[in-house]
């Protein structure tokens, strides 16, 4: 599942789509809009999302910035919905926690924007649709 979710992630990074997810089995929804994918100082993958809707678990009004672990995302889906890079709130991919293990992060602005391909990755989780049995 951690592969999934990861392969979400950077789609959505390259593309600079917006992504749904929910973290540490909750119920409630998260938007976001990944920037970088790294791995940190002990080897976690770890996405930088500026998140603009949905739920905080610190009771904070989106929207904010805030890392998120892999393994901990039980369901993401790319969403159609794009966003530019927030460089003015803060990012910059040369950011000394990037230096020694990031995967992937959103181009400069005036960079081509690579768009998601005509049907996105299959959404992982809780998010696919029930499948319903014919009899």
């Amino acid at each position: 599942m951690a592969g999934d979710v990861l392969s979400v992630f950077k789609e959505a990074v390259q593309s600079r789509c917006c992504c749904a997810l929910r973290y540490r089995d909750q119920a409630q929804v998260r938007v976001v809009e990944p920037h970088a994918v790294y791995e940190d100082a002990s080897g976690e993958i770890i996405v930088d999302c500026y998140q603009v809707s949905g739920h905080s678990e610190s009771g904070r009004t989106p929207p904010f910035w805030r890392p998120f672990r892999i393994c901990k995302i039980s369901a993401a889906a790319l969403l159609k919905r794009t966003f530019a890079p927030r460089h003015s709130e803060g990012f910059s991919a040369t950011r000394s926690r990037y230096r020694n293990g990031l995967i992937c992060a959103v181009s400069d602005p005036g960079a081509p924007v690579l768009r998601p391909p005509v049907s996105p990755s299959a959404p992982v989780g809780p998010f696919r649709p029930a499948r319903t049995s014919r009899r």
